[in-house]
């Protein structure tokens, strides 16, 4: 793996740990801070909401729509897993294992 695969990795974990920030300190004017405000369906309402909306990008021709709710899906799935309290080790360790069947 490259400098640039590591940092965009690094990034994930990054983002996870700025998101077990906010859910514990709340700042204000921060949209997460809202979100763990709101409880996990709103949360979950939220992750729906940008599924729905990758999934009819990909039916698009512009490939700019579907990175852009991509990154608004996996945006909203680290808040769902942050507040459930699930590493996202965790999910990656998951993955690793269904990966050698």
């Amino acid at each position: 793996m490259g400098t640039k695969e590591k940092e965009e990795v690094e990034f994930l974990y990054d983002l996870e740990r700025l998101l077990i920030e906010r859910k514990k300190d709340k700042p204000k004017g921060s949209y997460s801070t809202r979100l763990f405000k709101k409880g996990i369906d709103k949360i979950a309402q939220k992750l729906g909401e940008e599924a729905i909306e990758t999934i009819i990008a990909s039916k698009n021709k512009k490939d700019s729509e579907v990175v852009n709710e991509s990154a608004d899906l996996i945006y909203h799935l680290l808040v769902l897993l942050v507040e459930r309290d699930i590493p996202l080790d965790t999910v990656i360790q998951e993955m690793m294992l269904r990966s050698k069947k």
